[in-house]
């Protein structure tokens, strides 16, 4: 799917709420973080070394519900280090987790390089 297309569906979907800041005045949206990372191909990444990245459920059926409902079609974002480490999951959790739910081996991410971020993006993470 190609970005515009993806942002289109998300603004219906009213997932442009989707935010981060940093306490301090910073923040940003989902979708400019998207843009920002535009030109990174979604690759398939091994979900058993994303286990340890991942929120744990407590069988909470609430929880349950909001992962079985998270939709497997748009790519997890994950920052990663100079060496392509993982440092974290930054929107995707639940994706991650309905994965390892469903046995799946793979899952689409983007892995977006944290220092090739613009500034005000990264003053929001660090």
């Amino acid at each position: 799917m190609k970005l515009m297309e993806q942002l289109k569906d998300f603004i219906k979907e009213g997932l442009y709420d989707t935010s981060w800041d940093n306490g301090k005045g910073d923040k940003i949206s989902l979708i400019e973080l998207l843009y920002a990372s535009k030109d990174i191909p979604v690759e398939e990444i091994d979900v058993n070394i994303l286990k340890s990245k991942v929120l744990s459920w407590d069988g909470n059926n609430e929880e349950i519900s909001k992962i079985e409902s998270s939709d497997l079609q748009y790519p997890i974002l994950i920052f990663v280090d100079d060496n392509r480490d993982i440092m974290f999951i930054v929107d995707g959790n639940h994706r991650v987790q309905k994965a390892l739910r469903h046995g799946l081996e793979t899952i689409k991410s983007k892995l977006i390089p944290f220092n090739t971020l613009p500034k005000h993006i990264k003053k929001v993470f660090e």
